[in-house]
């Protein structure tokens, strides 16, 4: 996937041992019922919250999930935790794959989409017709 330029500065200025510091915060936030928001997180990481101090974080999240620690979210819930047990690192993971499933499908029909656009769209995408004149 390539980064933007302004991506790329964010993740440049990303201070050393953040993901240490995100861990140590996260060690307090066992569960899901203990989860603790992004914001509130990056405030207690950075001292602030900010997008780039945001961003940074949910870096710092995916460094320390590539690393084998077990951070977990969830769709429609706030926050991020540490498993508590191997049920909940689980549902998570399965809900992950779902997700990965669905990315899959979009892109395959992303590939295969005609551009520009043509004029006339056959049903049942009736809802395009919106876009139509």
């Amino acid at each position: 996937m390539s980064r933007t330029a302004i991506y790329e500065e964010i993740l440049a200025t990303m201070p050393e041992g953040i993901e240490y510091d995100v861990l140590t915060v996260l060690r307090d936030h066992v569960g899901s019922e203990n989860a603790i928001t992004l914001q509130a997180l990056t405030c207690q990481v950075f001292g602030n919250c900010t997008s780039t101090t945001e961003r940074q974080t949910r870096e710092a999240i995916e460094r320390l999930r590539r690393k084998g620690v077990a951070v977990l979210s969830e769709s429609g819930k706030s926050g991020r935790w540490l498993a508590k047990d191997q049920a909940e690192k689980d549902a998570c993971v399965a809900e992950m794959e779902g997700r990965s499933r669905n990315l899959i499908q979009v892109i395959n029909a992303l590939r295969s989409a005609p551009v520009p656009v043509p004029a006339k769209i056959k049903a049942p995408l009736q809802q395009i017709r919106l876009w139509e004149e």
